[in-house]
């Protein structure tokens, strides 16, 4: 695991909204700030909307009301999220569906190394110099990513990461689709990934391991254009001058 560079951090830091960070300096440790805002906001992307993240389902419905307040929105819930709404603002989404105490282990759970970077916040005691000094506390920045990160990031290379959690089984097809369509690309072991997930859930065989049939589907995933590379013919550039015999 490592972690944002400084500048990037502070960039990411600067196009966040400041109510969703009062929201990560009041709720040190416990709240993160996680996948696609951080993405987008590198990549240099329209940015959707904002997940934040956490332990407790109570506490992310006690902090989404707050934000709903201050911004005299209104917030609806689904099985999968608390989502405060005030128009013209982005979005912010507490996703319920999958809590985590751990922001490290946050990270783990996103289906696309892409989306594989977190931010949370740590309260620190500051020891007084001087005895009868109010000993006073300070908030700092932390960040997670995945060792892929950077590289696919800047490849806009998507790359399935098999994640273990309870899931729509066509949710990171879809999902897929969706980046394809903003100009990532995807190779054939990744994508057999992908559709290994699905056909994994319609199977519906505790025997068969899931990464194994990924394995088998990117044999299947060959490219069919005879232009590209078929082992043994060298093709003859019609535009080059051949002499005669």
């Amino acid at each position: 695991m490592m972690q944002l560079s400084k500048t990037d951090l502070n960039f990411i830091l600067s196009r966040c909204p400041r109510d969703v960070l009062k929201l990560l300096r009041g709720n040190p440790g416990t709240l993160f700030l996680a996948g696609g805002f951080i993405r987008s906001t590198l990549a240099g992307e329209k940015v959707s909307d904002i997940d934040l993240f956490g332990g407790s389902a109570d506490d992310l419905l006690r902090i989404a009301k707050d934000l709903t307040l201050e911004r005299k929105g209104r917030y609806f819930k689904t099985n999968n999220a608390i989502t405060v709404l005030s128009p013209p603002r982005i979005p912010v989404q507490f996703i319920t569906r999958w809590l985590f105490k751990d922001p490290g282990l946050c990270i783990y759970s996103f289906d696309y190394t892409v989306c594989q970077a977190v931010i949370w916040t740590e309260q620190i005691d500051i020891i007084p110099d001087e005895p009868g000094q109010e000993r006073q506390t300070k908030i700092i920045f932390h960040s997670a990513i995945s060792d892929a990160f950077y590289q696919d990031l800047a490849a806009r290379r998507l790359v399935y990461t098999f994640p273990q959690r309870e899931e729509e089984a066509g949710g990171s097809f879809m999902r897929m689709v969706k980046f394809i369509k903003k100009g990532y690309n995807i190779q054939a072991p990744s994508m057999a990934g992908v559709m290994a997930r699905i056909l994994w859930k319609v199977w519906d065989d505790e025997m068969t391991d899931e990464k194994w049939m990924a394995t088998v589907i990117t044999g299947l995933l060959r490219q069919v254009d005879p232009l590209h590379v078929i082992d043994g013919i060298d093709f003859v550039d019609e535009h080059e001058i051949i002499e005669g015999t």
